[in-house]
């Protein structure tokens, strides 16, 4: 049998304080971003390369991994490129406002 208990109108129910809101963590600054990122985008051409050299030296890659690692390098180093383009014309366009 079940141990359900029906409580009443008068019974106190226990009282569960409410949780303490989580503290959101410290933001990262637009610059410590780009910097990640820049470095993400770095560790990805690296390893891009180390699996094209690997490759070309006979070692035993599975190709369509091979192919994979080396695409995703270069799709994130054009979107990188296009992100560096879109802030250059960003700053271009501030410092050509008159104030």
């Amino acid at each position: 049998m079940s141990d359900l208990r029906v409580t009443s109108a008068a019974e106190p129910r226990p009282v569960v304080p409410p949780k303490a809101p989580k503290t959101a963590p410290a933001a990262e600054t637009f610059g410590e971003t780009l910097g990640r990122m820049v470095q993400s985008v770095n560790d990805m051409q690296t390893q891009a390369q180390d699996t094209a050299v690997a490759l070309a030296s006979g070692q035993p890659i599975d190709m369509s991994q091979a192919v994979m690692t080396i695409e995703e390098a270069s799709i994130s180093f054009q979107l990188a490129l296009q992100i560096r383009n879109k802030l250059v014309e960003a700053y271009q366009d501030v410092m050509r406002m008159s104030v």
